[in-house]
């Protein structure tokens, strides 16, 4: 048996797993291409419609699982944008939970609340560190404790 003749049979395949003949004809070109340089591990007499079946299945599945690790953030915020229970029922507490936090930041220690502003500012540790002449691990710190400050402090708006 050779190889272009189960060129038919796996592209029924990888039809069945794809339902787009594009992406089909893909998917059997790449297991062919896998077969034929990988020619050497198949074994005479063995069934060779199975190991061309096995190969097509791994590339499929691979291709799945790279596909499904990158989700499509465009999609996501659509779905959201357009979703009532995603949308803030009343701004009126959404305003009044940012004076909260503007509240908790300002009631935060000078010498915790400038390093924690500029790095939610978006400056870099180093950066921060540069600034304030102290060393890297005093910035992390400072930051740190800003953070669990204002989370003991905003705890009561997590409930509502």
């Amino acid at each position: 048996m050779v190889i272009q003749d189960q060129i038919p049979f796996l592209y029924k395949i990888a039809y069945k797993y794809t339902n787009e003949t594009e992406i089909a004809d893909d998917l059997v070109q790449e297991t062919l291409f896998k077969a034929l340089k990988n020619e050497a591990s198949f074994k005479k007499g063995t069934n060779l419609r199975a190991w061309l079946s096995i190969i097509l299945r791994n590339n499929f599945i691979n291709e799945y699982r790279k596909k499904s690790r990158y989700t499509n953030t465009d999609d996501v915020t659509t779905y959201i944008k357009d979703n009532e229970n995603y949308k803030a029922k009343n701004a009126g507490i959404s305003s009044m939970h940012l004076e909260y936090i503007n509240d908790a930041i300002t009631k935060l220690p000078e010498n915790l609340k400038q390093p924690f502003l500029y790095y939610f500012d978006g400056y870099s540790y180093e950066e921060i560190s540069n600034m304030f002449e102290v060393p890297l691990g005093t910035v992390k710190s400072r930051i740190h404790h800003a953070r669990k400050k204002l989370k003991k402090q905003l705890q009561h708006l997590r409930a509502a």
